[in-house]
């Protein structure tokens, strides 16, 4: 029987209390029957979906650059059997404040009949399922997984949301990796398509600058030698080229790769002295036609190379990642059942194997043109949604509302919420009695017949709230039906005004 021993780390957390003017502490609360409801339909956070092979195992690089590892046999059936065959996983994230409103997850922690706030640094949901019917984590072989976070403060927790209880479990902590302490060192290595040439698309030469014409080396320029009557263009950049060098006496002209791609730098030197241009190949009439024509095989052929090479190298990573985290992770087990003080070696190792990972992953990284620069890394029990937070009390201003559209009329505004600036989380409210932070941008939004309404935070600087406030009317945006959607609402939530 294997004996999971875990770390206990206390955490002193400073919680800013949320309060009336008398002082009295006031929680924010959220509604018992908005149980993970997404509050508008076909506006929910869409899901990536994967098949994995239940006996072998597989590594998945999710959009966002969020790696989940299923090592063999992760997978059993509601009475403990290991499943076979292959697994649909259903993935998402969510990043922002309007994710975690449109998904209608409570972001709300009770701790000793106290309700705080969830300031996440990086939240999930992953489901797996046979054949249309859920299946469940095998304890003895978990899935790890590797969310991408933007937070590395220790002070966030580790928790998973029981839809049975209807409440948030604490699980412990997560580890953090700063990518970029990985990858520094790796930026001079050799790139893997380093023996793929990219051909250049000739330009066409204009009257715009002098023209030169050079015999390039045939060992030098191979994505060059294939344009017959080559040309070379004094760049517009350039600003030191002098006419009188053209009709000077050159012993050698020496062509070399410029700063950006397609530019070159042609260098003329003699005896006594040398210059340099900056320049760019060009053709004219039909040579140009020609070279065209050239170009564009080439580059198909090019971009096949990548993308082959691409698939390659995905594969051999995600072979080399679950062959080298499958013995670690055995190593990590055995370990587990040793005295208390061996979980300090264990953390080491657990560092040095997303460090592996780092390194691996380091071009799926560029290849999917992602800024991950943190991850958080744990492994679950349970498939459904976890979270890495801390739990707060704010600093609020409490404010009766009422909600008006832009022709003036009055509306009812159901599933209120209010997103703050300085905070990745969200307030939600039963009824009209809301709650803003105190000092802080802040955007109230809501749904009026089903329709996702909002005031941005501009709009809402400029009412001028404060301790004075005691009632306030909020004029609110209603989208139109075709833009109640998830991709429409989410450019609101990184716009400071309407989107048009």
């Amino acid at each position: 029987m294997t004996v999971k021993i875990f770390s206990v780390i206390v955490l002193l957390i400073c919680f800013a209390s949320c309060n009336e003017t008398n002082k009295k502490e006031k929680t924010v609360s959220v509604p018992t029957n908005n149980f993970i409801q997404p509050p508008i339909k076909n506006a929910d956070i869409p899901y990536e979906e994967y098949s994995v092979d239940a006996e072998k195992g597989d590594t998945i690089f999710s959009q966002t650059g969020s790696i989940i590892l299923f090592k063999p046999n992760s997978f059993v059936d509601t009475e403990g059997k290991i499943i076979k065959g292959n697994i649909t996983v259903k993935y998402r994230e969510f990043t922002d404040p309007i994710d975690f409103y449109l998904s209608g997850i409570p972001m709300t922690y009770d701790s000793s009949g106290k309700e705080y706030l969830f300031e996440s640094s990086g939240m999930c949901e992953i489901l797996a399922y046979k054949n249309g019917q859920p299946v469940f984590v095998n304890p003895n072989s978990k899935p790890e997984l590797h969310l991408v976070t933007k937070n590395n403060s220790q002070e966030q927790n580790l928790y998973y949301l029981d839809s049975t209880q209807q409440k948030w479990v604490n699980k412990g902590a997560s580890i953090i990796t700063d990518l970029n302490k990985q990858i520094t060192d790796k930026t001079a290595a050799a790139s893997p398509f380093a023996d793929i040439i990219e051909p250049v698309k000739p330009e066409k030469a204009n009257t715009k600058s002098p023209v030169i014409k050079i015999e390039i080396d045939p060992a030098s320029f191979k994505e060059l030698l294939v344009y017959n009557n080559l040309q070379f263009q004094i760049d517009p950049s350039e600003k030191n080229y002098n006419p009188k060098d053209s009709a000077g006496e050159w012993s050698d002209v020496e062509l070399l790769k410029g700063s950006s791609k397609g530019l070159y730098i042609v260098k003329f030197s003699n005896a006594t002295r040398s210059v340099s241009y900056s320049a760019r190949p060009v053709l004219d009439g039909k040579d140009y036609d020609k070279a065209l024509k050239v170009f564009d095989k080439q580059n198909k052929e090019y971009q096949q190379k990548i993308a082959n090479r691409l698939l390659q190298e995905k594969e051999n990573k995600q072979k080399y990642i679950q062959d080298s985290l499958a013995y670690s992770v055995q190593q990590e087990e055995n370990k587990r059942i040793e005295r208390l003080n061996a979980l300090i070696e264990i953390r080491n190792k657990e560092i040095d194997k997303q460090n592996a990972i780092v390194e691996k992953t380091n071009e799926q990284i560029r290849e999917n043109n992602l800024s991950v620069r943190l991850m958080r890394s744990f492994k679950i029990d349970g498939f459904g949604i976890w979270n890495s937070d801390a739990a707060i009390l704010l600093d609020c201003l409490p404010v009766v509302a009422s909600f008006k559209d832009n022709k003036g009329n009055s509306i009812e505004l159901k599933n209120i919420s209010v997103i703050s600036k300085s905070l990745n989380g969200i307030l939600n409210f039963v009824d009209n009695h809301i709650q803003v932070v105190k000092g802080a941008d802040n955007m109230i939004i809501g749904t009026y017949n089903g329709r996702f309404a909002y005031i941005t935070f501009n709009d809402y600087s400029r009412l001028k709230i404060d301790v004075r406030t005691k009632e306030q009317t909020f004029t609110m945006t209603v989208v139109e039906e075709k833009d109640n959607n998830y991709t429409y609402i989410k450019k609101i939530a990184t716009s400071d005004t309407r989107v048009n």
